[in-house]
């Protein structure tokens, strides 16, 4: 008997359809914890994504830039392992880094048919919520839950990571706060504005990445000149500047976070920092471009170049490395100048997707902003969870927006 119900569950497209979304959601939760749950749960999201797909519908999609593009910035990464001189191994795991921008035409698909976008979103919200408890609560007391040698503060993954989550987070729940307000909810409303509050003050006092600080007040800057008149975006923005003032002089962690930007730059001696090893980064991949600008070394051949760059030279491991720390340079070098302009092309394509005065609109810029500015010193798209957050960012929101703007497609039939 039950069998034949989990069968008759399973036939019907409308349940699979909402196994998918929940699949989907359980992919948001895991995002900030765990590489091995998420990918557990995306197996399982594509497996059951591929049972619902109409492919004629599908296959039209396929026909917009904002779907294709990161299809064929993939079928680059596959194509670009045939000229690279790279181990196997090396070429192997740059094509799957890029891999995952395949899910963003099979998002935009989903939730422009799904009503249940929204919990994507209240998904990563919460789950990042708990970890800000976490963060805070070791802070407090640094003996708590976390194993020895992490940095305070700091759970799980790194302070990149968690920056990139916890910037996301502020603006997420500040768009939801705006929501709630015009529904009349005072009271929501009021919540999610203390969380948006609690991210940044975490940030400011607890930990934060250098990258996501500079971030954050470009990031404010476009989201409020973008989607408010000019005279309420200065009148918004000074009282940012205040407020920033404010816990600069509160907050020693925010001091000495950004005072180290200008210290590790302005260093004249042989010590080894995060500002210099990115400066000599970006002068060896200008030099390894130069050498192939047109269709770069091939993928995952950025290490192999750092290795030959260091033959006869003192250097360290930090020294030799598969990532340049800028998307760009990351991009020109594989893949020379056909990868720079797909890229850019992609990145402009999904920012001109989020043109309408809506909340969710907001919310799709900010992803694609915060992903475009802090590739210029991370590589962000190739990392794994911050490309995973611009992927379910894009194409959650994209569905969102393109089912606003037209009635639901049919569902295939059933059998």
């Amino acid at each position: 008997m039950w069998t034949r119900r989990l069968w008759g569950d399973w036939a019907s497209v409308s349940r699979r359809s909402r196994l998918a979304d929940q699949f989907a959601i359980l992919m948001a939760i895991s995002l900030p914890w765990s590489t091995t749950v998420l990918g557990i749960f995306t197996v399982l999201w594509l497996i059951t994504l591929a049972t619902v797909i109409d492919i004629f519908q599908f296959r039209t999609q396929l026909s917009r830039p904002a779907c294709w593009l990161p299809v064929a910035l993939f079928c680059l990464a596959v194509a670009g392992m045939a000229w690279a001189d790279a181990p196997l191994g090396a070429r192997t795991y740059a094509v799957g880094t890029m891999a995952k921008l395949l899910a963003i035409p099979l998002l935009i698909y989903q939730f422009e048919r799904s009503e249940n976008g929204i919990r994507i979103l209240l998904a990563f919200l919460a789950s990042c919520t708990a970890l800000l408890a976490l963060s805070w609560l070791n802070w407090l007391d640094p003996r708590t839950v976390l194993p020895s040698g992490r940095p305070i503060g700091v759970p799980v993954k790194n302070w990149i990571t968690q920056g990139v989550e916890f910037v996301l987070c502020i603006f997420g729940a500040a768009a939801l706060a705006v929501v709630m307000w015009r529904k009349q909810r005072p009271y929501a409303a009021t919540g999610f504005a203390l969380l948006g509050v609690a991210f940044f003050l975490n940030m400011a006092f607890v930990a934060s990445s250098r990258t996501s600080l500079v971030s954050l007040p470009v990031l404010l800057l476009i989201s409020t000149l973008r989607y408010i008149g000019w005279r309420r975006a200065i009148a918004l923005n000074l009282m940012i500047v205040i407020a920033a003032m404010l816990t600069w002089f509160l907050a020693p962690n925010l001091r000495k976070r950004i005072d180290s930007i200008q210290q590790e730059y302005s260093l004249r001696d042989s010590r080894i920092t995060s500002v210099g090893l990115r400066l000599e980064y970006w002068s060896h991949a200008r030099k390894f471009i130069s050498s192939a600008p047109l269709i770069g070394h091939g993928t995952g051949s950025i290490k192999t170049l750092f290795e030959r760059e260091a033959v006869g030279k003192t250097v360290t491991d930090e020294q030799v490395v598969a990532n340049p720390h800028n998307q760009t340079l990351y991009f020109a070098i594989e893949w020379g100048a056909i990868g720079v302009i797909l890229l850019y092309a992609m990145w402009i394509t999904h920012f001109l997707l989020f043109t309408e005065m809506r909340w969710i609109s907001w919310l799709g810029t900010i992803v694609v902003s915060q992903n475009i500015f802090d590739s210029l010193f991370n590589s962000h798209l190739s990392d794994y969870v911050e490309g995973w957050i611009y992927v379910l960012g894009v194409g959650v929101a994209a569905g969102m927006v393109s089912r606003t703007r037209k009635p639901p497609p049919t569902a295939a039939p059933s059998g």
